[in-house]
This record gives structure tokens, sequence and C-alpha cells, in this order.
């Protein structure tokens, strides 16, 4: 079973293998357990910047590094799959007999991985703006263009790919990192604007990927990587409840391909907002938790 050891203000977890999992928790300490999966650009720390939703919700928020973020130890060659097995592991460490998870955008396939796997211990599944499968030209088309392109080098030329990013990262580490988060804020349409102006959001955006560039190129490429291969999974076999979030003004991933997911999954909810987009997490927080916890 994985050991805990307390490392300043958050853990890490111990795995069998010499890794070290990096996570945190947040909220009501005896609260109903969730697990969250962070974007690409993410961490253990994501969520709203006000805990005290999650206090009066009463949810326990569990978020876990993946392999090569933050206090994670790097994993080469890591599958979707091997991540979940991670966070089982860790959820024993926790003595979490259930809980319920909570995948934001890259994080949606691993939450997908994580209710496919273990379905008996995994109690609803919500996934906000989910990165699509990546095994079908469809799924690249469907991003954002500059996305879908560093999706598509990844997977069809991944030398070439990590020296690229290796570039990209020593150029930008000549820069603030509030510069690429307002670099990146201006990608974004008005609502997601809207949402990133709230200061504790936007630097919270800014200290995560402070501590992603940090850790240099290699780790952000095994992710993307990962993501473009095979999932290990069909969305069909999927059988625990799932909310599928969608902002409508989301310029990263197009609301349909939510849709056509919901469509493939047994016990989905397609459920789309329109006065939202990619930061769909933040601006509904409460709502996608309220639903999460409901049953």
């Amino acid at each position: 079973m994985a050991r805990l050891a307390q490392v300043a203000t958050a853990r890490q977890a111990q795995l069998q293998d010499g890794r070290r999992l990096g996570f945190a928790q947040f909220g009501d300490a005896e609260g109903a357990p969730v697990i969250i999966f962070h974007d690409l650009w993410g961490n253990r720390n994501i969520r709203h910047p006000d805990d005290s939703i999650l206090a009066r919700l009463g949810i326990r928020l569990i978020g876990v590094d993946r392999p090569g973020y933050g206090m994670s130890t790097r994993k080469r060659d890591r599958s979707i799959m091997d991540v979940v097995d991670d966070v089982m592991l860790l959820s024993k460490a926790l003595q979490l007999d259930s809980f319920a998870v909570l995948g934001y955008s890259a994080g949606g396939p691993y939450a997908l991985a994580c209710a496919y796997r273990f379905p008996q211990i995994v109690r609803r599944c919500a996934v906000v703006a989910p990165l699509p499968p990546m095994d079908h030209e469809l799924g690249f088309r469907a991003l954002h263009q500059l996305y879908g392109r560093l999706f598509q080098l990844a997977r069809g030329n991944e030398s070439f790919f990590r020296l690229l990013m290796r570039g990209f990262f020593f150029f930008d580490g000549q820069r603030s990192a509030d510069q690429y988060i307002r670099e990146l804020g201006a990608l974004l349409s008005p609502a997601d604007q809207a949402v990133l102006s709230n200061i504790n959001l936007f630097n919270a955006r800014r200290d995560s990927w402070e501590e992603l560039r940090s850790g240099g190129s290699e780790n952000l490429v095994d992710e993307m990587v990962t993501l473009t291969s095979a999932w290990g999974f069909r969305l069909q076999s999927v059988q625990i409840p799932v909310d599928i979030w969608w902002g409508e003004a989301d310029v990263f991933c197009a609301p349909g391909v939510g849709e056509r997911m919901a469509g493939m999954i047994p016990n989905a909810q397609f459920r789309l907002e329109p006065q939202a987009g990619h930061f769909l997490l933040y601006s509904h927080w409460q709502t996608i938790l309220q639903q999460l916890i409901a049953s």
C-alpha cells in the first residue's frame, strides 16, 4: 500500500516502484471525496479560488499531480491506465471506500478511464470540456487549430515535437509567467476572459504554469503523447453515470464533440451551458459539484 508523507502544505504518496505521487486536499476533511484530474497546464491545486464552496457543499477535494507534474515523479512511456492505477493506490492509502471523479479538459480522459476501470468504487463521473479521443483525424480537427496541430505532432513526430517544445520552453523562460497567461487569455472567448479577470484565478493559473515550466518540457510532451495514444478502453464500456459539461462559447473544442461522446456512453448526460466557455469549470464550479455528489 502507498505510504503517505507530509511535505509542506501538500502530500506525497510513496509508490511501490519508488516513484512519488503528489496530491493536495481541500474543503471538508470529513466530506464526500472527489478526486479531480487537472488539465494540460494544471496541477494538484486545480479548483475554484473560493474554498468556502467546497466546505459549504461538504466536499473533500483531492487533486493529484500526474507523473512529471508538480510533486509527482516522471514515468516514461506511461499510459492513461498507468495513471489511473496510481490514483487507485492513493485512494487506498487515503482509506477511501468510494469516491466521485472530476476531469477537466485534458484530465477528462483520465476521469473516464477511472470510471471504466473501477465501476464498483467510483460512484459518479463528471468531465468538463474533456479532450476527445485522438485515435482519429476528427479528434484533432475538433480542437483549436493551434492545439490540434501540436497534438498531431506529438502523435506523428514525437522526436521533432520534443525538440520544438524544448525551444519553446527555453524562450518562454525568458519572460514572466504572467505574460504567458495573458497571451493565453487573448485566445479565449469573452466569457472566458471575464472568468480569468478574477485575480485569484489568474494567479492560480500563473502559478501552475510556472511550476510546470520549471519541470521542463519533457513532462508536458509525455502528457501529450499519452493523450494521443490509445486510451485503453471504449467510451461505450463506461457504465457508471457520467455528466459531460460544455460551454457553448468554448473556442478550444467544439461542443458537438461532447454531445457525440455523451451519445456513446450508456449512462451519460450532456449539459451545455450557453453563457460559458472553456473555463466552465470555474464559472459553474458549484453547479458541477452539486450535480456530481447529488446521488
